[in-house]
């Protein structure tokens, strides 16, 4: 099976809902901390999130999900983009779509 990567267009629009994100994360702090009831998960899981959120029904692959979130293309964090997206899948917020491949759960 062959997927399309996201064009350049859709990467950029998902790397800056995955900032946004990830400011909005920094700005609120940890949920358990504040005591406001609300939980609040890692910054590379937020970012995850936004991404796929934007990303809709495209199924995506770690090593093209970790640039689009402004990290690097090494296999370090490639592999940390994996393992969040394994967490996400565990907790049913992301789809395993195949071998290597993750999508959006779609409501």
């Amino acid at each position: 099976m062959s997927v399309a990567p996201l064009t350049k267009r859709e990467a950029a629009r998902a790397a800056a809902t995955a900032k946004a994100a990830a400011e909005s994360s920094d700005r609120a702090g940890r949920g358990d901390e504040a005591g406001g009831g609300s939980v609040t998960f890692g910054k590379l899981t937020e970012q995850t999130l936004a991404y796929f959120a934007q990303a809709g029904d495209t199924e995506a692959r770690a090593r093209d999900v970790a640039p689009a979130l402004g990290r690097d293309t090494d296999s370090r964090s490639v592999n940390a983009v994996r393992s969040t997206l394994d967490r996400l899948v565990g907790a049913s917020r992301v789809q395993r779509a195949g071998r290597g491949l993750y999508r959006a759960v779609m409501p």
